[in-house]
């Protein structure tokens, strides 16, 4: 049985002119993949350069790509700039429907990012997730780029519909800015919990993250290290939440539908923070490996 299925977007990162495999459902993935999980990714790739680019990327983390992600399109492309502080801003060529969308009885399955928002996709990772098998946890990230929106309602409404299917929302401060413009933390925490999350995580950047449960919260920092950039760390702390939840009691409290442990939930954002962290340390999107990970943790808590 495959452990995790996620679905969205996978493209190439041109950076200086050179292609680097991302888009954020694919990086969460790899991150999941090199986790030591089984996943397999749902996604649109062409058969063209890029698209045997990103296949071979999926292989090395140990992912699997779904029946009918090779398509006839052009495979998606992000043109990344950095500026000064090695942010990234992007510029979007994008082909991604997700026509072969297929559900499995994957333990959990996550989505998020401009597929769960724009065009055809956005439907089809809608209707997976309201149709769901009992038992399987849901995860979503909006993770989206306004530079993309057509309709900034209907983006709204999407972004929303699935939010409110969700057991686990995690979203940026800047999506959260973007969405609900004058909202605190506190307001947009309580307005996911109430929609039906059992689980609503904001995540600050170097200020850290917060998590919140109906009975619930959990602030953690970010770690320190020397950034490089910061192209895939909310993608890999994402992965690294979801591999810590997986790997605890909490997943069952979130079947069962159940209080989530504090001190549990408290370890795993503080992974969730350490796989952020390892990733903005070196370049591009490149979340840690599973001995990476406990590396750094046994190092960190002698």
């Amino acid at each position: 049985m495959v452990t995790i299925q996620v679905a969205g977007e996978a493209l190439v990162d041109i950076v200086d002119g050179v292609a680097h495999p991302g888009g954020s459902p694919m990086n969460v993935a790899v991150g999941l993949g090199r986790l030591g999980h089984d996943v397999l990714l749902q996604t649109d790739i062409g058969d063209d350069e890029h698209g045997r680019l990103i296949a071979e990327h999926v292989a090395a983390s140990g992912v699997q790509l779904a029946a009918g992600s090779h398509t006839d399109a052009q495979t998606s492309s992000a043109t990344v700039v950095l500026d000064e502080s090695g942010d990234a801003n992007y510029e979007f060529q994008l082909n991604c429907s997700l026509q072969s969308m297929a559900s499995t009885q994957a333990a959990l399955f996550h989505s998020g990012s401009v597929a769960a928002f724009q065009g055809p996709s956005a439907a089809r990772i809608h209707e997976a997730f309201e149709a769901s098998p009992a038992g399987q946890i849901l995860s979503f990230d909006p993770n989206l780029r306004a530079e993309l929106v057509e309709d900034r309602a209907e983006s709204v409404m999407q972004i929303e519909k699935l939010a409110g299917l969700a057991d686990i929302v995690k979203l940026s401060d800047e999506d959260a800015l973007w969405l609900y413009p004058g909202w605190d933390a506190d307001r947009i925490l309580a307005h996911f919990l109430d929609r039906g999350a059992s689980l609503a995580v904001i995540t600050f950047g170097a200020r850290g993250a917060e998590a919140r449960t109906k009975h619930t919260e959990v602030m953690v920092p970010s770690i320190s290290v020397r950034t490089e950039d910061t192209v895939g760390a909310g993608d890999a702390f994402m992965a690294g939440l979801l591999h810590a939840i997986l790997d605890s009691s909490l997943a069952q409290s979130l079947r069962d539908g159940t209080e989530l442990d504090s001190a549990e939930l408290e370890k795993a954002m503080q992974i969730a923070s350490v796989c952020a962290g390892i990733t903005v340390s070196r370049a591009g999107a490149n979340p840690p490996t599973l001995d990476e990970l406990n590396q750094f943790l046994s190092t960190t808590t002698r």
